[in-house]
């Protein structure tokens, strides 16, 4: 069994993905994987009884995979806080544990000083009685976008509980077991940090020290997530085993003997893990540490694939939702990849810069499926940046945090001149990131590859890697190189492969955005882009330390999820904020051909949008009523767009065309003159599908526009909830009375049709 625990880790993961997610190409292949190595050993009985007891076990614990509870009918609620809570402007979010259940709680302060009073008091570790609302966490509402509720659920949370008051009177101090002291430790020290060290350095400092990324700056952690060095912002194997040689040495030189210094460090390694975030690699890193500790004080020679495999099934055991988890996944991914590798790469390679190179290419390659999988992405600065930052960090920034941290602890202000050399050093660093991130091509976008297309990717690497291994000759690693880079261009042209294309209405919320896609890629087309707008208008207690933008935030990642490289023609139908607002986000993402508008500008952020587009080459139309033009066998005619009347809901661009063996109208948001001037004008438009104009407002879509066009189906985009009433009851009305299938953003979030030929289908990301 020795040397194979690695096969058991297969079995777990082949169990747990089919029972989560089914049959698919990466669950395929890890049960393939397993039926090839059970038959290697198909003498070893005990093992193969061994392997099927594991993947049993995953499969059909009654304690795994049930189904979501009910949602509680009580409005009362007590427990303990289960984690540090978190302040986002007026919002205040942590983990609650209650008596049978753990659920997400959020509340939003209503006033300044409520707020201040409760950064002050509100303690992880807390018993407290609360009265209010448990509401179902939101789902991804577009396509690729961020499954809230699946994110909660992989944390056994269900529910999100919103108390009606919370204050001083609601929670108490109650005994705290030792884990929850150490949470309580490790919150006080963060709120240290915040309040004792400089802006600009004190973010790294808490991630470093403390595991916690959400003190980081928003654009600058956007800039370590973009240029591929976000992992050395996480506590990691090299984080820990630096930490744990350093504590060895210094109790070694001060007179502990070695059995006591392993018998200490044994003891100081889990309250670290707890105190530095306990994420599953912190966990494997620790957990690794230890093994290698106990085998030098037991002189028991472990091998490291077993002991990383029984660390990995341990975990799964404890929560095999942990499988879905993207730090999981490239923690113990890198890990095995690098163990495997090391009695080749360190006996080819003696000048540490060379393996210091050949280890991160190595991580870049094994994780680079699921980096693209996740973020659709590749930074071209990646290697180079890992080997500048990797010894930066793990010398300089890391060391250096402990230090500046525990010396103004001990010493107070004697340490201002260690803090501001820490300071100095690291925000110049940070400014780099960020001048590299805004540097033209700093990225590639690839999209969301299949799952079938990640599969051969790492069937790839590990034919490479076992090339490298052999090392015949130049010959052989060429071709190898050669067969990773034919997949690599077969996943940059999939779009450009398929002969199915689509029209998708994005869920922007109150706003207008609309997707269309030509088979084979022949060209984007994008009406309208959404933006939000009362967020902008909060007080300054209440914003948010990132506000929530449309365009970067939803736009931006359906664009690269889907591999777009370039807009053909974004169409901005008119002026409003709702509709032109987020496309700010696309300049300098994803370039732009033609930008069609219907008016000169006129406000200032118009005025500014346009320059924008036109100062980084785009070229842009003022459009008129009857402009039209064609791609391949699809025409696109624009029926109106007045850019003189006084309402500019009227100077709308609206455009009509057919696709995928249906008639399209895409009417912004125009009203009921702009319909009757249309009318007018193309007095015989038959339509199979209308984009209901501004929103299912009363004052559009009228009796006469619903009399010529006779829609089968009404497409409304429409927020949620939103102030204004959207979509009017009188407009359903006459789009019932006609049996017009109607589907709206706010019921059914993102709404897609799918089309090859003259033949469709509409598909929604949610299901009523």
């Amino acid at each position: 069994m020795f040397g194979k625990v690695y096969i058991l880790v297969i079995s777990a993961i082949s169990s747990i993905l089919i029972r989560i997610q089914g049959f698919h190409s990466v669950s395929l292949f890890f049960m393939l994987a397993l039926l090839y190595l059970l038959h290697k050993n198909r003498d070893n009985y005990r093992f193969l009884l061994l392997c099927i007891l594991v993947f049993t076990f995953f499969y059909l614990n009654p304690f795994y995979f049930q189904p979501s509870p009910s949602i509680p009918t009580t409005k009362i609620i007590n427990g303990s806080i289960a984690s540090i809570p978190k302040y986002d402007g007026n919002k205040v979010s942590f983990e609650f544990t209650a008596s049978n259940h753990k659920v997400q709680i959020n509340y939003f302060a209503k006033t300044n000083k409520e707020k201040r009073e409760l950064e002050e008091y509100l303690l992880v570790g807390m018993t407290c009685f609360f009265e209010g609302e448990y509401y179902q966490p939101q789902e991804a509402r577009n396509y690729y976008s961020f499954n809230y509720k699946e994110y909660l659920k992989q944390k056994n949370i269900h529910f999100i509980y919103t108390p009606f008051s919370l204050s001083a009177v609601n929670c108490v101090e109650g005994r705290l077991s030792p884990y929850r002291l150490l949470q309580r430790y490790r919150q006080n020290g963060i709120n240290y940090i915040m309040e004792h060290f400089p802006d600009g350095s004190k973010g790294l400092m808490v991630a470093l020290i403390f595991g916690e990324r959400g003190e980081i700056e928003h654009e600058l952690l956007r800039s370590y997530q973009s240029l591929g060095v976000i992992h050395l912002l996480a506590v990691s194997g090299l984080h820990v085993g630096l930490i744990s040689v350093s504590l060895y040495f210094l109790l070694i030189r001060v007179g502990f003997t070695k059995e006591r210094t392993i018998d200490l460090l044994m003891i100081l390694l889990p309250i670290y893990l707890v105190i530095s975030g306990a994420a599953p690699s912190v966990i494997r890193a620790t957990a690794m540490s230890m093994i290698v500790l106990l085998s030098i004080k037991g002189n028991i020679k472990i091998c490291p694939l077993d002991g990383i495999s029984f660390i990995c099934i341990g975990l799964l055991i404890i929560n095999p939702y942990l499988l879905l988890h993207l730090g999981f996944q490239l923690s113990f991914l890198t890990s095995y990849s690098l163990i495997i590798s090391a009695n080749t790469i360190f006996p080819m390679y003696s000048n540490r810069i060379i393996q210091l190179l050949v280890v991160t290419s190595l991580a870049q390659l094994v994780s680079f499926p699921i980096i693209v999988y996740h973020f659709y992405e590749i930074s071209l600065w990646s290697i180079p940046l890992n080997l500048i930052y990797i010894p930066f960090i793990t010398f300089f920034a890391l060391p250096f945090s402990f230090i500046s941290f525990f010396s103004h602890l001990l010493f107070g202000s004697i340490s201002e001149f260690i803090i501001a050399f820490y300071h100095y050093l690291v925000t110049n660093a940070h400014k780099a990131l960020m001048y590299l991130m805004n540097v033209p091509y700093a990225t590639i976008t690839l999209g969301k590859p299949p799952l079938y297309v990640v599969v051969i990717y790492y069937v790839t690497i590990g034919f490479n890697l076992c090339t490298v291994e052999k090392m015949k000759s130049l010959n052989h690693l060429l071709k190898s190189c050669s067969i990773f880079i034919m997949v690599l261009l077969f996943h940059w042209h999939l779009p450009y492969l398929s002969n199915e294309g689509e029209i998708t209405m994005i869920d922007v919320g109150q706003g207008d955005s609309i997707y269309i896609e030509l088979p084979r890629r022949k060209a984007v087309y994008i009406i309208d882009t959404g933006g939000n707008v009362e967020l902008r208008f909060r007080p300054e207690w209440q914003q948010r330390e990132k506000i929530f933008d449309v365009g970067q935030d939803v736009l931006v990642p359906f664009l690269k999820a889907k591999g777009v490289r370039k807009i053909d023609k974004l169409i901005l139908s008119h002026g409003h904020f709702d509709h032109i607002g987020g496309a700010e986000a696309l300049m300098g993402e994803v370039p732009v051909r033609n930008l069609l508008y219907s008016t000169r500008p006129e406000t200032e952020f118009e005025k500014k949008l346009l320059q924008g587009f036109d100062e980084i080459g785009t070229n842009i139309t003022i459009v008129k009523k009857g402009d039209y033009w064609k791609r391949g066998i699809y025409e696109f005619f624009i029926l109106s767009a007045n850019g003189v009347t006084t309402n500019i809901n009227d100077r709308s661009i609206v455009l009509f065309t057919r696709i995928g063996g249906k008639n399209w109208l895409f009417t912004g948001d125009l009203e009921a003159e702009g319909e009757r001037r249309m009318l007018a004008e193309f007095p015989e438009i038959n339509v199979d599908i209308l984009k209901v104009g501004h929103h299912g407002s009363k004052t559009s879509t009228t009796d006469a526009l619903l009399e010529v066009t006779n829609p089968k189906y009404a497409l409304i985009s429409v927020g949620r909830n939103n102030r204004y009433g959207h979509p009017n009851q009188e407009v359903i009305n006459r789009l019932e009375e006609r049996n017009v299938k109607i589907l709206r953003t706010d019921q059914l979030g993102a709404i897609r049709y799918r089309f090859k030929g003259e033949e469709g289908f509409f598909d929604t990301r949610v299901t009523k």
